[in-house]
């Protein structure tokens, strides 16, 4: 991975895919992690999307191979303008976006707030709202590792193999800063994105699951309603963390989903 300065104090790391013919210039998907994952959480996806588009994963600050700053808020505004900072650095001016989760949140702040730099969007069990302190108070009390564990099965679902639960908790979130991970559930509480969903401009494609514990179809499809052009693909489960649970499956949904936008010839 090779790491970027963004801002005084703040670097991010990242991987750089692309598996197409070397003497041309594919679009760009930016693809971008939740709250105590890194750009590992998208490796499944990655030979998917990388023989048709370049593949940018960064690390959120503070997660992954980025450092976590001295001061850092881990809000959405915050993250989306250091993803735009993080866009400037590697010279993208104008990108597919992909986030899961709380990334996903921030990927939305970033269409609304910076409309110009998005091609399309793709969301997977990404809320606009808070949903309580549930989280912090676990982090907090237990740190990532106990956090993940105590949570994994119903973040995944009743359909990931014990081999995917382990790897989630033990291998990836229970490893990530509790610093961070605290901080960003924190600043989650008080998350309210519904009613700026208007000024998404970017085509944008929503998966959720029938059964996700995390929001119901009902709720998905009224804030997809606010989105000038947004869809919602539903798919079966309980996991409400489906792009870890069904990588492949996503992935397939995504990849079609941009070369779709692609091919209606929105630069990226």
């Amino acid at each position: 991975m090779e790491t970027v300065d963004i801002r005084t104090g703040v670097a991010m790391a990242y991987a750089d895919d692309w598996f197409g013919e070397p003497w041309t210039e594919p679009q760009v998907v930016v693809m971008v992690h939740g709250n105590a994952e890194s750009s590992r959480a998208w490796t499944c996806f990655v030979p998917h999307l990388a023989r048709k588009f370049r593949v940018v994963r960064p690390d959120l600050p503070g997660f992954g191979a980025s450092p976590a700053p001295v001061e850092y808020g881990w809000t959405a505004p915050e993250l989306a303008a250091d993803l735009v900072r993080f866009l400037d650095a590697v010279n993208i001016a104008t990108c597919h976006l992909v986030g899961a989760k709380y990334g996903g949140s921030a990927c939305m702040r970033l269409a609304i707030d910076r409309p110009d730099r998005i091609a399309s969007l793709c969301l997977f069990g990404s809320p606009v709202r808070g949903s309580g302190s549930g989280n912090a108070d676990l982090i907090r009390a237990h740190g990532t590792r106990e956090w993940a564990a105590r949570t994994m099965r119903a973040r995944l679902g009743s359909g990931a193999s014990s081999a995917q639960v382990r790897w989630w908790a033990e291998e990836l979130m229970g490893k990530a800063s509790a610093r961070a991970a605290f901080a960003a559930s924190s600043a989650r509480i008080d998350m309210e994105l519904e009613h700026e969903l208007s000024g998404i401009a970017a085509p944008v494609l929503i998966v959720t699951t029938q059964e996700s514990g995390l929001q119901s179809v009902e709720a998905v499809e009224r804030y997809a309603r606010r989105i000038p052009d947004a869809r919602v693909t539903v798919l079966p489960g309980d996991s409400y963390h489906v792009a870890a649970v069904e990588p492949d499956l996503c992935a397939r949904h995504a990849l079609d989903f941009i070369s779709a936008v692609a091919a209606r010839g929105n630069p990226a």
